[in-house]
Parts: structure tokens; C-alpha cells; sequence
């Protein structure tokens, strides 16, 4: 298994929001992606908040989803919040980490304009298509991908109220040699999306922890994800702070696998109450399941309660299929 964590910032960040013109700003609670037909190789994911009515989400697989063995296209539901406030303000930006196989791990802190209470994720983007090293194996393309032991990523403040984020991308092999070959030498991209918040009274987070073993009894074995209630009561805004999928051979090798389904999702409500549940999975469940997988599921969630007679929420889910690539989704919205 590789772990790579070397991080390089590339901060862009805009202030929204305030007391004088409490210009609405957009709080993600997280996504799901589920490839309509077959479970695939991780070449792209993308999700990322952009506002009340519209986000991004993106993805590829290998050539069995571009349509040059076969085609295929993915569901998806986005989870956004738009909060209208005289006493929050907010900063979005981004840190983009370069995972390397010879790197060593390391943590950079972004500067912030506001002086910020707490940090979200707003969304996020890995890739594989990236410059490669010259011990990377010339037949395999990266644009392809690889099998997927897992991904994850965190935002935290640290002492000097800087933005510091974490991220994490595993591959592991599988039937495919030069894929296989190709692994302990790749390079990926991450991009970490983030949304950070001053004005915050109070906060209560919560972990969510869950594993399963998958069933293997293919074609199409029954698999599905794992929930859990929320505690929370009252009106605010809810978010994440971070999570971690992990996917692993229930035998104990090293072996990755073809992606079926996969997010960590809180539904919000459309008026700001409480939300119920979160909830997170990653399946493969397809028509040929080469390998019997244990997955697990963690993520750290916050709350934040509001006045509702300050404060204004509306909740959106956002969901509908689309084609590989990059979309703002809802897609008819583009037409």
C-alpha cells in the first residue's frame, strides 16, 4: 500500500458574507457518486459546493467508462447549504496536494483574511492524469487510473488560526499487469476544497465510524452503505471536516478494486433544521467482482447552531445523472 502526502499550497480564496451585506455563501455536506453500470477504475473525482441552484461534479474511469472499450455514466446527489447571515462571514479556498510515491509526508498552513472560528470541506478533485516520474512504466497510461484502496482528507485550523489540510490517495493492484506495474510509481493530484468561518458562538461536531465486509456473489452482489442518527437538534448549518474510505482485501493482501458507489453524504433540510443521519460507503458491487473486499467509512462532522430570526439556510440535495467529465450539475441548467 502507498500513502502519499505531500502537500503544496495554491490558496484562492474570496470573502463573502458579513454584517453590512450578508451576501449568501455556500456550506457543502457531502456527495455521493454511483456509476450507473459497472464499477471502474479512480481517473477523476470531482465534487465541489458552488451555490444554492448549482455545483460541480466530475468523473472518469478507465477505458471501459470513456467509451473506448465501453461507455458508461454516473448518479450523483451534492449536498449544499446557503447561509445568509449578519454575523457569519466566510473565506473560501483551495490547497492543492501532490502526492508522490518518493515524498515525504508534510503539512503547509494557509493564511486566512478573516479571523476563522472553524473550517469545512467544500469539495474536492482527484486525478491521475499528471506528470509522471521516469521510473513510471511507458505502457501504462496515467489518464487510465488505477484500483482504489481508498482516499480521504481533513481541514483543521492550527494555532495561528492558518487553514492546514490533509489529504491521502491509495492504489492497490488487481487483474491488470501493467497497471500493476505501474502503481508503486504513480503520482497523483488532489485538490482540497475549503470554506472557512468567522462569527461561530458555538459548534458541536461528531464522529462517524463504520466497516463492513462486501458481498462477493457476483454478477451484481447485493451492497450497500452504512448509516447513522445525528444528534443534533435545533436550526443551523451542518459540515464536514474531514473523511476516509478505506477498501481492503478480506484475506489481507494488498490488492485495490473497481469503484462501483462511493461518498459520505448529510442530507440537509431545505429550512436549516437538524439533520437526521450521515452516512458513507464505498462499493463495488458489478458485473465481475474480482476480489472480496472489507470497506470502512470515517468522517468528522460539525453543527452549527443559528438564530433562525438572523440567520437564513436553505438546504438543497442536488441530484441527476450525467456523463464523464467535468459538469456544473444540475446539467440541464447549462442547456
Amino acid at each position: 500500500m502507498k500513502r502519499y502526502t505531500w502537500l503544496i499550497l495554491l490558496s484562492s480564496a474570496c470573502i463573502k458574507g458579513g454584517a453590512d451585506d450578508p451576501e449568501p455563501f455556500a456550506v457543502w455536506s457531502g456527495w455521493n457518486h454511483t456509476w450507473a453500470l459497472l464499477a471502474h477504475r479512480v481517473s477523476v473525482i470531482q465534487v465541489k459546493a458552488d451555490d444554492g441552484t448549482r455545483a460541480q461534479s466530475g468523473i472518469l474511469g478507465g477505458d471501459w467508462s470513456t467509451g473506448e472499450s465501453w461507455s458508461d455514466d454516473v448518479n450523483y446527489r451534492i449536498h449544499q447549504q446557503m447561509v445568509s447571515s449578519h454575523w457569519l462571514m466566510a473565506e473560501h479556498g483551495e490547497t492543492v496536494l501532490s502526492l508522490s510515491p518518493d515524498a515525504q509526508p508534510l503539512s503547509l498552513p494557509s493564511p486566512t483574511d478573516i479571523d476563522a472560528d472553524l473550517v469545512v470541506l467544500r469539495g474536492f478533485q482527484i486525478t491521475t492524469d499528471v506528470e509522471q516520474g521516469d521510473d513510471y512504466p511507458e505502457e501504462y497510461d496515467p489518464a487510465l487510473g488505477y484500483t482504489s484502496r481508498g482516499f480521504g482528507m481533513s481541514v483543521a485550523l492550527n494555532d495561528d488560526g492558518d487553514v492546514v489540510v490533509f489529504g491521502d490517495v491509495r492504489w492497490g493492484p488487481r487483474d491488470r499487469d501493467d497497471m500493476n506495474a505501474a502503481i508503486p510509481h504513480a503520482a497523483s493530484e488532489l485538490t482540497v476544497w475549503w470554506t472557512a468561518i468567522s462569527g461561530v458562538d458555538e459548534a458541536d461536531s461528531f464522529d462517524f465510524a463504520a466497516q463492513q465486509d462486501l458481498a462477493h456473489d457476483p454478477p451484481n452482489s447485493p451492497q450497500a452503505g452504512m448509516s447513522q442518527p445525528l444528534p443534533w437538534t435545533g436550526h443551523g448549518v451542518a459540515g464536514l471536516t474531514g473523511f476516509d474510505f478505506t477498501l481492503d482485501d478480506t484475506d489481507g493482501g494488498s490488492g485495490g478494486d473497481y469503484l462501483r458507489s462511493f461518498g459520505v453524504e448529510i442530507p440537509p433540510m431545505s429550512d436549516g433544521a437538524a439533520p437526521s443521519e450521515i452516512a458513507g460507503e464505498m462499493l463495488t458491487t458489478s458485473v465481475i467482482e474480482l476480489g472480496t473486499m472489507s470497506m470502512g467509512v470515517q468522517a468528522q462532522a460539525v453543527w452549527i447552531p443559528l438564530d433562525p430570526t438572523s440567520t437564513r439556510i436553505e438546504g438543497a440535495t442536488l441530484e441527476g445523472n450525467h456523463s464523464i467529465g467535468m459538469h456544473t450539475v444540475p446539467v440541464e441548467a447549462e442547456e
